[in-house]
């Protein structure tokens, strides 16, 4: 046991010089690491320094705000299907009221090796008016149609919404498998033309700083280590350099929307849109004051609430299902055999 304790303490103590070492790490680039399905790429040249990190000012706004989100779940398996359950909405404040809200019905997919195709196929095609390249495999699937769903909504709102409004994306306007190339592009475009403002809010991000450290951590220790006390927004590209004629539709930002938060977020921003930067995130800021979520969009956080998929209402759903299957005529015993996990026993002291 001692021997075992040396072996893992020798790592810890690896793993945390690692860390170290991210920490120290000071490069002159930033790196955007692609999906694991699209290998592309992105190095931009950025030194960092203080006059990057612009402050946000208090400007007045009187639009709209939209915010899009949805919730996904798998809750049972039988390894050669799977039984799930997804949701999507928006919310839209004006004057940081809410003004209004869709949520769409749950809605439970049954993907197995024999629908998984053409149920995909299907999604893909109402979203994006061509046929995929590929079909993920099945554990994928569910994410995919709530992705869909979300980005349909984005169409809805850009639709319904007035020229200065805006649409907030839980994630970025990068395309890839989904969103893919010719529906980010007809949507930014078309965001472009009524003059809404389309703009992506990434929590976490597969942006990089240099071989080792998450991005958006670096750049709040860098603002931080500049002195930089207020609440900012710092240009990462170059829409004219980098983005021409790729799948980046979205001009890149850090940004710490209030002084007092502990996190910052990238943003996005519609690559064709002509609004100055600063107008965006004084209304992020102005929309970030919340407590409980501070320098977070609070529509983000009103959306999240009202789509995510908490354990309870799954494990309802689950027994709900096996109550309906069970009036079927399907037996326990039948019900244990395709749905009982091993590891649920092995690991069972693990859930008290």
């Amino acid at each position: 046991m001692n021997l075992l304790k040396e072996n893992i303490d020798q790592q810890l103590i690896t793993a945390a010089q690692f860390i170290k070492e991210a920490l120290q790490d000071e490069p002159d680039y930033v790196e955007i690491e692609s999906e694991d399905e699209d290998k592309e790429t992105l190095v931009l040249d950025k030194k960092l320094k203080k006059l990057s990190f612009k402050e946000i000012p208090p400007l007045p706004f009187s639009g709209r705000v939209a915010a899009i989100d949805g919730g996904s779940a798998t809750f049972l398996s039988a390894r050669s299907f799977v039984l799930g359950v997804y949701r999507s909405g928006y919310v839209i404040f004006q004057n940081q009221k809410r003004v209004e809200e869709k949520i769409n019905p749950i809605a439970l997919e049954i993907v197995s090796y024999g629908n998984m195709e053409a149920k995909y196929k299907n999604a893909f095609f109402k979203l994006a008016r061509e046929n995929p390249s590929e079909t993920p495999e099945m554990s994928k699937i569910l994410d995919r149609l709530r992705l869909f769903s979300e980005w349909s909504l984005a169409v809805e709102l850009v639709e319904k919404l007035n020229e200065g409004d805006v649409i907030l994306i839980d994630g970025s306007l990068r395309a890839s498998i989904v969103p893919p190339y010719s529906f980010l592009n007809r949507l930014t475009q078309r965001a472009f033309e009524k003059k809404i403002h389309l703009v992506g809010i990434s929590k976490s991000s597969t942006l990089y700083w240099g071989k080792k450290s998450p991005l958006i951590p670096m750049v709040l220790k860098t603002a931080e280590k500049l002195g930089v006390d207020k609440s900012w927004y710092c240009l990462l590209t170059d829409v004219q350099k980098e983005f021409e004629n790729s799948n980046w539709f979205g001009v890149i930002y850090v940004s710490k929307l209030k002084r007092a938060a502990d996190f910052g977020f990238r943003v996005d921003v519609n690559r064709l849109d002509r609004v100055k930067p600063e107008i965006i995130f004084s209304c992020l800021s102005e929309l970030s004051s919340d407590p409980a979520y501070l320098g977070y969009p609070y529509p983000l956080a009103a959306i999240h609430s009202q789509v995510r998929i908490p354990p309870s209402e799954i494990e309802d759903i689950k027994n709900r299902l096996q109550s309906k299957a069970l009036e079927t005529g399907i037996s326990q015993a039948d019900w244990d055999l395709l749905f009982m996990d091993f590891h649920h026993i092995l690991n069972a002291d693990l859930n008290k």
